[in-house]
């Protein structure tokens, strides 16, 4: 047989895509220990003197970031709800679907706000009061870190609501539609948390 006759176009499409991905993820590898290393890991795309297209990966990489703490908060909430469990996590995915337009919602709320105080205040005030609150938000963020409390906490706090949701489930006096209701609102609290942060 030769070796025309083994080639496979399926194969040669496996093989490319497979390629694609060592190299997107070894990129993103890249770019996050670049970042680490330059901005100590937090790049900050406000700096003065910042061009468009350093700002706009300062983002992106911001957003990516969040995006994986997102995945990892709902995967923690769905891994175990296999077999009778299954059907469950579809009002979770509704939560984080409820949780992205929210986001956005968010954003473009945040946006116009931002943009009306700016033509009756003053920029340098404006900057003030965001500097202020994103101090409290850096503060909040690193007492979760140094307590511990976001990895363990929040991670085992949804675990443990969805527990108990799943556990009432099976109680008769329990509504199906308070079960479903509180796992949908599961979803969206892992969603919008996040892309809050991010906002």
């Amino acid at each position: 047989m030769s070796q025309e006759a083994s080639f496979h176009p399926a194969k040669l499409g496996k093989t490319v895509f497979r390629i694609f991905l060592v190299g997107a993820a070894l990129i993103v590898a890249v770019v996050l220990i670049w970042q680490g290393i330059t901005a100590s890991g937090a790049p900050d795309s406000t700096v003065p003197h910042t061009s468009p297209g350093v700002a706009t990966l300062d983002i992106g990489v911001l957003v990516f970031r969040e995006g994986l703490e997102c995945i990892l908060v709902l995967s923690a909430i769905t891994a175990s709800m296999m077999g009778a469990n299954t059907s469950y996590r579809r009002p979770i995915a509704l939560g984080a679907g409820i949780g992205f337009l929210a986001t956005v919602m968010t954003w473009f709320i945040a946006v116009g706000i931002v943009s009306d105080l700016t033509q009756n205040i003053p920029a340098l005030d404006v900057q003030a009061a965001t500097g202020l609150l994103a101090i409290i938000v850096l503060l909040t963020v690193m007492n979760w870190f140094f307590h511990k409390v976001y990895w363990t906490g929040w991670i085992s706090m949804h675990n443990r609501k969805k527990r108990d949701l799943l556990t009432s489930a099976n109680d008769p006096k329990t509504s199906m539609a308070r079960v479903l209701w509180g796992l949908v609102l599961l979803g969206f609290a892992s969603f919008y948390r996040e892309g809050f942060e991010v906002e």
